[in-house]
């Protein structure tokens, strides 16, 4: 029964990791998009100050 509970367990610890792993991904992805999202509205800022009199 002890075997049984221990192969239970390792394979919900793996899930439980794995979800994980795949949020921080997600979450890191997230936040290049966001950090290029702002370089992109930095630069285009700049040409839109520099067009305007």
């Amino acid at each position: 029964m002890r075997a049984i509970w221990s192969g239970i367990s390792f394979v919900l610890r793996g899930i439980v990791l794995s979800a994980l792993s795949i949020l921080k991904l997600a979450l890191e992805g997230a936040k290049i998009m966001l950090l290029l999202f702002g370089l992109v509205l930095r630069i285009f800022l700049v040409f839109a100050k520099a067009g305007t009199p």
